[in-house]
């Protein structure tokens, strides 16, 4: 199929010709059911397709139903050079009218031409929508049918399967959750899944910890926000102060993104200057995804950027920047101990000399050192990566374990700092005195101190971690699971970056179907995950690795995806 444009919007003369290679659209559908689809393409034109056209003319596929137009979609990868081919993979969500829908699909090549459409030649597929009828395991599918329909209005969750309710073979995806408990979720039917997310690592004791749960059934009885705080805050300062190298003053919040945020505004505040050296992730605010720029965060570009991104471990990298900045320097910034660095994973625990170096720089350019430990506070095999490493910051970002499952965070570090710069930070959000989370983190730091929740989650993750990689090495599978044993994930090695978004897709697809959940393939072991968990998972991932390395080549894998792609950056 080809269309041929000349003279193009932009002034140049441009061959807009396309081939449609294959494609997958369900012939049968019920009423507001998603199903994958894919839609294979081949550029045999004369010019590059863009995801990103600085022009603003990027070219997207779009799907019609008759001559409307239902959504459109992103090319998977930056470019599409002429003879090469492209593999759409998208949600499809049947019409909300029942009966046959003629659905056309084409390329648009925004605010330039349609390649298809109404009136140009274009991919034709129909498909029967039917009234939902309940099948078995679907008894409440009228409380589903109402929750996804209000998911319309928020929608911006994590959604494991991409919001495809149901595969191909009848398996269902978890979507919403009903009750968590331990190492366990169920969904809205009642079906029971394996959890490694484990509340964005924030139930490091498991979900719904019972003497938790009492605390909290007794502190029901008062109000949780007042104008001035409750004790507890005071017994879990003193905790966090006791448990911390680094802290003599501590201040609260909700999230860690709180904390980090507090963290640069103290530094630039006490120091001064305004450049941030970091390595890791440190949040969703303005002051750490200004790197990213506009078009990704909405945060205006600035000319130029006060912080710069080092890599771990890598003390050349990190001296390079550190002598272009140390002159206006306020603080290097890490997560200490396997940092965050790509969705892939590849976690490190830090190299010999690395943590110290990053020390004695912060002290020679007048910078204070900040430990991002929101991952890594009471999860750590020592409780702490200052105290495992003997390297100890100027301030601590705490978070996630440290309320013991509710929303809590801190920033704690040497009493100077902290009594000589906070008032300047305009720190002061509404809700970081609430009663509840400070009678929920005052018992799991007990917890934290009188057993062995760093040591358990280190052995458990460490017979995981090992597990998987006798799985994948004695069978000659081309990945290894890395990382410290309270974070890893399965590396891939795949250089070819939308084959390894196919490859990864499809893993966190099966591990689904599986009964198991990850983010991204990334496993959080707690201290809730038992021997049956582990042998539960290992058997699990067995099977998976053995369709995936095995049972199944790339071309199958493209057809095989029921989950959308997961996300690249």
């Amino acid at each position: 199929m080809a269309l041929n444009v000349e003279n193009s919007a932009d002034g140049f003369d441009r061959y807009y010709w396309l081939e449609y290679l294959d494609h997958y659209f369900p012939l049968k559908m019920r009423v507001g059911e998603r199903a994958m689809a894919f839609v294979s393409i081949r550029n045999q034109g004369n010019w590059q397709w863009l995801r990103h056209d600085p022009n603003g003319h990027p070219v997207d596929l779009a799907v019609w139903n008759e001559d409307r137009l239902l959504a459109t979609h992103p090319l998977p990868q930056n470019s599409v050079n002429p003879n090469e081919q492209v593999i759409f993979h998208f949600p499809f969500e049947a019409p909300a009218q029942p009966g046959l829908h003629k659905l056309k699909v084409g390329l648009v090549h925004q605010n330039v031409v349609l390649f298809s459409g109404k009136n140009v030649p274009s991919l034709q597929i129909s498909v029967e929508v039917g009234l939902r009828e309940p099948t078995q395991g679907e008894e409440n599918r009228d409380l589903v049918i109402a929750i996804q329909e209000k998911a319309r209005i928020s929608p911006w969750y994590y959604r494991p399967s991409g919001g495809i309710q149901r595969t191909r073979d009848g398996i269902a995806m978890p979507e919403f959750t009903s009750k968590a408990s331990g190492a366990y979720l169920w969904d809205v039917q009642g079906r029971r899944y394996l959890d490694y997310v484990m509340g964005w690592g924030s139930a490091v004791l498991g979900y719904a910890e019972p003497r938790i749960q009492d605390a909290l059934r007794q502190a029901l009885g008062t109000g949780v926000l007042t104008p001035f705080p409750y004790a507890v805050e005071m017994e879990v300062a003193t905790n966090v102060v006791d448990d911390f190298p680094c802290a003599e003053m501590v201040v609260f919040g909700k999230n860690g993104s709180d904390a980090c945020t507090v963290a640069a505004r103290l530094a630039r505040a006490y120091t001064r200057k305004n450049v941030i050296l970091h390595c890791g992730y440190h949040g969703w605010q303005d002051f750490w995804v200004e790197q990213v720029g506009m078009e990704w965060t909405g945060v205006p570009d600035r000319a130029e950027s006060l912080i710069h991104g080092f890599r771990f471990n890598d003390q050349e990298h990190f001296e390079n920047l550190f002598n272009i900045h140390r002159d206006n320097l306020a603080a290097i910034m890490l997560e200490p101990s396997g940092p965050g660095q790509s969705i892939q994973g590849n976690f490190q625990e830090p190299d010999s000399g690395f943590l110290e170096l990053l020390s004695s720089s912060a002290k020679e350019s007048g910078s204070l050192l900040i430990y991002d430990e929101i991952m890594t506070g009471y999860r750590h095999r020592h409780g702490s990566a200052q105290k495992a490493t003997g390297v100890i910051p100027d301030l601590v970002c705490l978070g996630k374990a440290l309320g013991g499952g509710m929303p809590l965070s801190a920033l704690a570090g040497r009493a100077e700092i902290m009594q000589g710069a906070m008032a300047r930070t305009h720190y002061g959000p509404t809700f970081k005195g609430e009663y509840l989370s400070f009678i929920s983190a005052n018992v799991a730091q007990r917890i934290f101190r009188e057993e062995s929740v760093a040591e358990y989650i280190h052995a458990y993750g460490t017979c995981l971690r090992d597990g998987l990689n006798d799985i994948l090495h004695a069978n000659g599978y081309p990945a290894s699971c890395m990382g410290p044993p309270w974070r890893m994930s399965i590396v891939f090695a795949e250089d070819d970056p939308h084959r390894l978004r196919m490859i990864r897709t499809y893993y966190q697809q099966e591990l689904l179907k599986e009964g198991i959940v990850t983010y991204h393939g990334i496993f959080l072991p707690s201290y809730a995950h038992s021997q049956d968990d582990l042998v539960r998972t290992l058997e699990a991932a067995d099977r998976v690795f053995r369709k995936l390395f095995n049972d199944i080549d790339m071309a199958q894998i493209e057809r095989a995806l029921e989950i959308p792609l997961l996300p690249d950056r």
